[in-house]
């Protein structure tokens, strides 16, 4: 074999495609969540646990094609609502 076959590459073309979209959804779902003055680091469990705030993995998990959607939508929006109504 000299060549890779063509339809590896095809499909490894699409993975790149899905990947450059599903970048720029975080992208859009980060600034959502900006918006809002959600901690980024608290939907993904990247936080200081000294600190007295919820947090979840619920983000990490979507990134990661990990758990139940719906479970994760869950666990985001309790530690998203805290924030949105913490003042």
């Amino acid at each position: 074999m000299k060549k890779m076959p063509y339809e590896i590459k095809q499909k490894l073309r699409q993975y790149d495609n899905a990947n450059k979209r599903a970048k720029m959804l975080h992208d859009e779902v980060t600034s959502m969540f900006d918006k809002y003055d959600v901690p980024y680091e608290n939907l993904c469990a990247n936080v200081d646990y000294s600190i007295d705030e919820p947090s979840t993995e619920g983000l990490a998990y979507i990134n990661n094609s990990e758990g139940d959607i719906e479970s994760n939508i869950d666990e985001i929006e309790a530690v998203f609502l805290y924030f949105v109504n913490k003042s």
